[in-house]
């Protein structure tokens, strides 16, 4: 089910709820434009398919 609400309802209940739905997507869009610029991290060295020298007793 979706809800509308009016922008310019009085109840206090729906202009938190506006409030805070907007801060959530300022937050969203600041974020993913932060993931944008930022580096991308290098991969981790991987060791996979070595294992440990067991000393062996010949």
């Amino acid at each position: 089910m979706v809800l509308f609400f009016a922008e310019d309802s009085q109840h206090p209940f729906v202009k938190r709820a506006m409030r805070n739905a907007r801060k959530a997507r300022k937050e969203q869009r600041e974020a993913e434009a932060a993931r944008r610029v930022a580096p991308e991290p290098r991969a981790a060295r991987s060791f996979a398919g070595r294992g440990r020298s067991v000393d062996r007793e010949d």
